[in-house]
């Protein structure tokens, strides 16, 4: 007799919960998560190495990446504002990676492959941490997220490195309250400039975290006091803001290093709007069903009286909706805001909701696992699964 799928389940989490009682525990669910992970999408750059399939436009790019290694403070030259290659000038936190540790562009891919386990280390330990020691709910989020482009971009991308700024903005937010998340902020604006919006949830998550959410004033004054005065989170973010703006100003003045901004360079409100339904379809791939989460946030915050929390929320999600959509890549865009998703799993525990967020896992797994995942890129390039296979 076949047992009830609920109790195989349970017993499953409970397995879950036992395993990762321990760091080590959780690394070895983390490496195992990994594999199986890379089991069905393979990292795209092992498998373009080993079939010598780059095309000749990533090549570009890997023997500009290169060149910026031995040279990142180097201005490229000849370049008009619409090449994306300028684009990249300031882009500079995996150069210097690949200079310190002696990698080249492909070696780097490599890195952001291997970096995924840190990434669904720190995913899980801090969602665990947000539901009191709930495992199972951190286990399940964790896969659910594998199967978005925020996941997924860890073995896919073989020409942007997004990735170690989706691990620097992760990073930023378990060590919310030290000053080591200045440095892992600043690292991930040098990844790439549209993680500095997703940051400024730091300050809302700092007092949903340190204060009795009943306790938490209403008033707009006393709000702001919260949010600014009495934060420290709120401190780090504008240091690593304005020490970003700083080097960058340095780097303009000192060796021409500059982002072109305006439509020339592809970079414009409502940008993304000639792609018609493939702009929607681009922004749910980001995150897929996780995109309501900060909807859910902003709703539970508004009906709990934190109108000024959740006006904040609000702007935060509207702006970066607003940068997806200002650009041709809104899949990649849209990406750095999944660091306000854990608002609504702060909320969840809150408000006594994780049995049901629990379910919504379960299914937003199944939905995630079975669907394609896509990124714009002038239109819309499948992820696919099970690339391994064709090596024989």
């Amino acid at each position: 007799m076949i047992p009830h799928l609920s109790i195989l389940v349970s017993r499953f989490n409970q397995y879950i919960q036992n395993l990762t009682s321990t760091n080590l525990g959780t690394l070895i669910l983390s490496l195992t998560i990994y594999l199986l992970f890379s089991s069905i999408y393979f990292p795209e750059s092992v498998f373009k190495k080993l079939n010598k399939s780059f095309s000749q436009n990533e090549i570009f790019i890997q023997d500009f990446v290169n060149h910026k290694i031995d040279h990142p403070l180097e201005a490229t030259k000849n370049k008009d504002e619409g090449d994306h290659f300028m684009k990249r000038e300031l882009r500079i936190s995996p150069y210097l990676v690949g200079k310190i540790f002696h990698l080249n562009a492909i070696k780097l891919f490599y890195l952001q492959s291997l970096s995924l386990i840190a990434f669904i280390w720190f995913f899980f330990s801090t969602i665990k941490k947000l539901t009191h020691n709930d495992s199972s709910v951190a286990f399940w989020s964790v896969l659910a997220i594998l199967f978005t482009y925020v996941g997924n971009s860890f073995n896919f991308d073989t020409l942007f490195y997004d990735s170690f700024a989706y691990l620097g903005l992760m990073l930023s937010i378990y060590f919310y309250d030290k000053k080591i998340s200045i440095l892992f902020l600043i690292f991930s604006f040098f990844v790439d400039e549209r993680a500095v919006i997703p940051s400024l949830i730091l300050p809302i998550y700092y007092i949903l975290n340190n204060y009795e959410f009943s306790k938490i004033p209403t008033k707009i004054g006393e709000v702001l006091r919260l949010l600014i005065f009495k934060n420290k989170s709120f401190y780090y973010v504008a240091a690593s803001i304005s020490a970003y703006f700083l080097i960058r100003t340095i780097l303009y003045v000192q060796f021409d290093l500059k982002t072109p901004v305006g439509s020339n360079s592809g970079v414009s409100i409502g940008f993304a709007l000639r792609h018609g339904m493939n702009m929607i379809y681009a922004i749910y791939y980001a995150l897929k069903i996780f995109l309501i989460f900060p909807m859910l946030a902003i709703y539970a915050l508004a009906v709990n009286k934190q109108h000024w929390l959740a006006i904040s929320l609000f702007l935060i999600f509207f702006a970066c909706l607003l940068i997806s959509t200002s650009v041709d890549d809104v899949t990649r865009s849209m990406s750095f805001s999944f660091i306000l998703i854990f608002i609504a799993f702060k909320l969840a525990y809150e408000f006594k909701e994780t049995k049901p967020l629990r379910h919504i896992l379960y299914l937003m797994f199944i939905v995630h696992l079975i669907t394609p995942t896509y990124t714009l890129l002038l239109s819309l390039i499948p992820m696919e699964p099970w690339r391994w296979a064709k090596l024989f």
